[in-house]
């Protein structure tokens, strides 16, 4: 201690604090620089790892897959009936499929919920088994693009027959058939834990098919694997996904992105598939749903498999011998899936780097909002003003209104058919410093302005360290998009006109990028498609997904990043200084 105190001491002589503390707002720009090159470098060479297969157990592609050409007819003719009944009532195909499935010996039921349909699941008791445990095979009627799924049900159907001429199962085995992959299959998720009479006990893994195209062929297999709420599943069900589809001779796709990208071995190529990731994952619930995600919250480990395209050398028996494999193997677990890795970055089929080293970008982006709440809250003129006058109660006091309007939004918004009301109100707040500064209206003095920045600052810190171990990924976007709050001035009544107008411009510009539902449009219209640039497709998604999956991204949006953003508008409008001082650390440079 006394060693410290020495050191303190010569650096406080030497004026080095002092500097240093007029250094913290670049302390906080060069610790973002520093997350992203972080993130970047992890592509490199010796950076990341190979997969592997931490449960020895699974043993993909161990055992000889029988689900050959020998059950092409049978697939077939399967198709070929389901084909006629696509235009057909969701009542008149579950009829049909629950037909075929109890003549198969399935045991089967109908699932109804009042808003999202009904969803037939036929159950599969294992001859080796003690009941407590199942496995899960689920085919949405419709797919992620709305088509429908025909050679999905069709697998669906073929292999809970191929599955019931096989004496090994220890695990039951529940086909699940729903009207699509997004709000219909999680209501069944959540009625299955909750309310089921029949079920088949702890469901412990989920393998969703999608193979939509009537063809017999098909050229390569996408593997989807994003949760909701940050949540992947196990390593290993992944990895033994990607090992039987390369195994069988198959090539695999990952976050959309086309095979010959997948096996690119340069940095740029991982990097790509890095940064897609992250953003499939941060806005994973928002985007269209695969039908993996339907499982998260339950501790259920799921992926989708998807087919693509209508030609090629493989034909539909080696896409069902993927899911054929994949039971194979988690039939062979005597505990639930716990040896790998729940938190991890793909950055190839066969390249990961885990949670150890990408979680340091976020914590540092954390921190960065911590040095700005440093910085305002110190290099001022106010900092002596004693924390127990009203001064300082004032900034509190708006932080929690701030938070109780955002919840007010948060919740209102959602019984609203239109949400561009939101778009409109957002652009409003944007220019409200602007307005008042032209109408010389003051709402606060200078001291409560520094002391909200400082708050706000903290505040948004706080959330983001709150989340960036359960969600890396939308911490990093929201703390990366957000950023650009902390460059904002506190800007006096008594300024200079001409410096005071580029000011208010810059702070305007600044909360108009930073405002998080303009921000995220402006995000997902640039660097995703699948909104089609739509303000209203990405917050009526965003309010569906927190309404009926329990995504938090909107809860995190409007209790996050928009009290702090309604914060910083405030603190942006011209304030009144209260009193002329010397500021602390011109009176550290004197002493």
């Amino acid at each position: 201690m006394s060693l410290l105190q020495k050191v303190y001491r010569r650096l406080s002589e030497r004026g080095a604090i002092t500097k240093l503390l007029q250094q913290l707002p670049r302390v906080s720009n060069l610790l973002v620089v520093v997350a992203i090159v972080l993130l970047a470098i992890l592509p490199l060479d010796g950076q990341y790892r190979r997969t592997y297969i931490s449960e020895n157990a699974l043993m993909p592609s161990q055992a000889y897959s029988y689900f050959r050409e020998t059950e092409w007819n049978i697939l077939r003719g399967y198709r070929s009936q389901i084909e006629t009944l696509e235009h057909s009532s969701v009542d008149q195909r579950n009829e049909v499929v629950a037909e075929w499935l109890q003549e198969q010996g399935l045991k089967t039921a109908l699932y109804e919920h009042e808003k999202w349909g009904k969803t037939l699941y036929g159950v599969l008791h294992a001859s080796r088994g003690d009941g407590t445990e199942a496995m899960v095979l689920a085919i949405p009627w419709k797919n992620v693009d709305d088509q429908f799924n025909l050679g999905g049900a069709a697998l669906g159907v073929s292999l809970s027959q191929f599955f019931k001429r096989w004496p090994v199962w220890s695990k039951n085995i529940i086909v699940v058939f729903s009207e699509d992959s997004g709000a219909a299959l999680r209501a069944w998720v959540d009625a299955y834990h909750t309310s089921l009479d029949l079920t088949a006990g702890s469901i412990e893994a989920a393998v969703v098919l999608d193979y939509p195209s009537k063809s017999d062929f098909f050229e390569y297999v996408e593997i989807s694997y994003d949760g909701l709420n940050g949540e992947l599943p196990n390593l290993d069900l992944v990895n033994i996904a990607v090992s039987i589809t390369e195994h069988e001779g198959m090539k695999v796709s990952l976050h959309g992105l086309p095979p010959n990208e997948m096996y690119n071995t340069d940095y740029f190529a991982r990097l790509k598939i890095m940064f897609v990731g992250i953003k499939n994952w941060a806005l994973s619930g928002v985007k269209r749903i695969h039908g993996n995600e339907a499982f998260s919250g339950w501790r259920i480990q799921s992926v989708t498999l998807r087919a693509h395209g209508n030609e090629g050398q493989l034909d539909i028996t080696c896409f069902g011998r993927i899911p054929e494999a994949m039971f194979r193997s988690v039939n062979n677990l005597l505990e639930k899936f716990h040896q790998s890795y729940f938190f991890y970055l793909l950055l190839a089929p066969r390249n990961f780097v885990s949670i150890s080293n990408y979680l340091p970008s976020a914590v540092i982006i954390s921190v960065a909002f911590a040095v700005i709440s440093l910085d305002s809250a110190i290099n001022n003129d106010y900092l002596s003003i004693p924390f127990s006058s009203v001064n300082t109660l004032v900034p509190f006091i708006i932080l929690s209104a701030s938070v109780f309007v955002s919840f007010l939004i948060s919740r209102v918004l959602i019984m609203l058919p239109i949400v561009e009301s939101l778009l409109f109100g957002s652009v409003a707040l944007t220019f409200l410093p602007l307005v008042m500064s032209k109408k010389n209206i003051h709402v606060i003095n200078q001291a409560v302005a520094y002391r909200l920045k400082s708050i706000g600052s903290i505040y948004y810190s706080l959330i983001l360290t709150s989340l960036l171990m359960v969600n890396f990924a939308l911490t990093f976007m929201i703390g990366l998009l957000a950023f650009p709050l902390t460059k904002l001035a506190v800007i006096s009544t008594k300024t200079i006109a001409d410096e005071s107008r580029k000011s208010i411009l810059k702070n305007t510009f600044i909360l108009f990028i930073t405002n998080p539902f303009i921000s995220l449009w402006l995000f997902t219209a640039t660097m995703d498609t699948d909104f089609n640039g739509s303000f209203s497709v990405i917050y009526n998604r965003m309010i569906t997904s927190w309404d009926t999956l329990g995504c938090w991204t909107w809860f995190i949006i409007c209790l996050g990043w928009l009290p702090y953003w309604l914060i910083s508008v405030i603190s942006s409008i011209p304030s009144q200084p209260i009193v002329e001082r010397t500021s602390i650390l011109d009176d550290k440079k004197e002493n």
